[in-house]
């Protein structure tokens, strides 16, 4: 069976500056592109899919259902890819899944470290991450990474089960360094949210194991095999915001500078968003 002859799972993920494109038949990857797109997702995203495709010797015919990742993340990039997995969807009738970044990240993270505590970490903005903690339960073959502190931390490579410590979050960085002493436990910690702020949680945590960059985003292989476990659907995926995007938060000062009252722009707001 060639993979123009079965149908296809397609992944995007929009979460944060990096945008990923992933096709795969089961758990088989197909091809995976990736860039990073700060501003642009809009423009690449579905040129990229379609030369994909083409390159491929496929169409979008091939593909026979969507995973979408959902949040937390960027407002702008999950709306991107929230939006153009829908438009796929519904012409065709294909059915979509939700996926949770968190839980990619720490899918990645848990193939590497075992039996512990795995913090994911992202940047929200300035001063702020999003967060969300599990553990990893398996047995398997070790090698080594280093600690924040500079030192070295066992870590194993087999599969592994995962189990939310807690929900998402949003948090100040001294609020997420004190969830995770207050949890306690031996550390993990990943996500660019560390990356942005590794003087802090060196400094804070200095015992935690900081995972390399490469495990700042999830691998495509770690989104494909999420998506193949995934529930499907007819129904469009549920953004996962935890905090209100900027434009919403400074709703105030921007209708200000534009001339605007800014009770009336809340009220307008409020009527265009109203479910």
């Amino acid at each position: 069976m060639t993979y123009a002859d079965s149908s296809l799972t397609l992944v995007l993920n929009g979460a944060e500056a990096r945008l990923q494109i992933v096709c795969g038949h089961g758990t088989e990857l197909v091809f995976a592109q990736e860039w990073f797109t700060p501003r642009h997702g809009m423009q690449v995203l579905v040129p990229a899919l379609l030369d994909a495709l083409h390159r491929m010797g496929l169409t979008l015919a091939s593909i026979g259902r969507i995973a979408v990742v959902r949040g937390p993340g960027s407002f702008t990039g999950l709306r991107l890819v929230l939006s153009t997995a829908l438009g796929l969807s519904l012409p065709a009738g294909l059915p979509m899944a939700g996926l949770g970044y968190m839980d990619a990240l720490a899918a990645d993270a848990a193939a590497l470290r075992p039996c512990d505590n795995i913090w994911c970490i992202t940047h929200a903005r300035r001063g702020l991450v999003h967060m969300q903690g599990f553990t990893s339960r398996y047995n398997g073959p070790v090698c080594a990474l280093p600690r924040a502190s500079g030192a070295e931390f066992s870590a194993r490579t087999e599969e592994n089960t995962l189990v939310p410590l807690c929900p998402p979050i949003s948090a100040t960085l001294e609020e997420a360094a004190q969830r995770i002493i207050t949890h306690g436990g031996d550390t993990v910690l990943t996500g660019s949210g560390v990356r942005k702020n590794s003087d802090f949680f060196a400094e804070y945590l200095i015992d935690a194991a900081v995972l390399p960059p490469r495990f700042d985003h999830p691998a495509p292989e770690t989104l494909l095999t999420l998506a193949h476990a995934a529930a499907y659907g007819h129904e469009p995926v549920e953004p996962l915001y935890i905090r209100p995007c900027d434009a919403e938060e400074n709703l105030d000062s921007i209708a200000s500078a534009k001339g605007l009252d800014p009770a009336a722009a809340r009220a307008e707001l409020q009527r265009l968003t109203r479910s």
